[in-house]
C-alpha cells in the first residue's frame, strides 16, 4: 500500500509538472529505435519505488543516444541491491565489453551503487557513478525506513564500512547531483564533481524535492551531461576525514 501510494504520487508530480511547464511527454523509446548508444546507464531507484517511476528519465537519456536499463530494486535489502547492481554489470560488460557502463543511484540507489563499486569490485568495471540526492553519509528519516534495518541510519555498521576510507576508489568518476531544497548534500571525500544544485522543480520543500528529482527534466541533463564527462560545477577533491552525518545534512543557503 505504501509503494502504491508514493507511485500515485509521482504519477501526479509528472502531471501537474508537465502542464506547468508545458512539457510534452514522448512515448516510451525502445533501445532498438534510439539513435547508436554510446554508453550503457543502469538506473538504480529510491527505495521502495521500483523501475515504474523513472521511465520518463530512461526514455530521455535513451533519445540522448544511451542504452540504458532500470533495475528493479526496491532499496530495502542493501547488501543484495549491491550484488544484484554487480551482476547487471557484470551482464552489460560480458554483451558488450567495449561499450562504457555508467551507474545512476536516486536516493539509496547511490549508496547501494557505491557500495558495489567500493567493496564488490566494480570500481574497475564501471566509468561513472552518478548520485542523485543521496544520503551518502545517511539520513535522520532513514532510521526508520522499512525493511533497512538501520542501515540508512547515520552512523549504522553499513555506512561506517562504506565510508571507510577513501570514498571515490579507482578510476571511476563521481558526480553528485541534487536538488537545492533537498535534505543531504551528497557530498563524498575524494574526487568529486559537484553538479551546481538544481532549482525546484516542484515546490521548495525537501521531501517533494527529493521524491521529484526522479521525473525532473533538469535532473535527466544533468545527468545525460555527466555520463559523458562534463562536470556542470565544481570538481572537489576533499580530503577523508572531513565530512560527517552532521555536516552532510540540509546544507544552508
Amino acid at each position: 500500500m505504501a509503494r502504491m501510494r508514493i507511485l500515485r504520487r509521482l504519477t501526479a508530480i509528472v502531471a501537474f509538472t508537465a502542464v506547468a511547464a508545458g512539457v510534452t511527454l514522448a512515448a516510451p523509446t525502445t533501445t532498438a529505435d534510439a539513435a547508436a548508444p554510446h554508453g550503457t546507464l543502469l538506473i538504480v531507484p529510491g527505495q521502495s519505488l521500483g523501475a515504474a517511476p523513472y521511465t520518463l528519465m530512461a526514455d530521455a537519456l535513451r533519445r540522448d543516444g544511451y542504452r540504458v536499463r532500470v533495475l528493479d530494486l526496491m532499496g530495502t535489502q542493501l547488501l543484495s541491491d549491491s550484488r544484484a547492481i554487480g551482476r547487471a554489470v557484470d551482464a552489460e560488460k560480458k554483451a558488450r565489453p567495449s561499450t562504457p557502463v555508467s551507474l545512476v543511484g536516486h536516493s539509496v540507489g547511490g549508496v547501494t551503487t557505491r557500495y558495489y563499486v567500493k567493496n564488490l569490485g566494480g570500481a574497475s568495471k564501471v566509468a561513472n557513478v552518478i548520485a542523485v540526492g543521496t544520503p551518502e553519509y545517511g539520513s535522520p528519516g532513514g532510521c526508520n525506513q522499512p525493511g533497512a534495518d538501520g542501515q540508512l541510519c547515520p552512523g549504522s555498521a553499513f555506512l561506517r564500512e562504506l565510508n571507510a576510507g577513501d570514498d571515490t576508489p579507482g578510476p571511476t568518476r563521481y558526480y553528485r547531483i541534487r536538488s537545492a531544497y533537498e535534505w543531504v548534500t551528497g557530498d563524498l571525500d575524494g574526487g568529486q564533481c559537484r553538479v551546481t544544485p538544481l532549482p525546484a522543480f516542484v515546490a521548495p520543500t525537501g521531501y517533494t524535492e527529493h521524491t521529484a528529482e526522479a521525473v525532473n527534466p533538469a535532473v535527466f541533463q544533468a545527468v545525460s551531461r555527466a555520463a559523458a564527462g562534463h562536470c556542470d560545477g565544481q570538481f572537489v577533491d576533499q580530503p577523508d576525514g572531513q565530512l560527517t552525518a552532521e555536516n552532510s545534512l540540509r546544507p544552508q543557503r
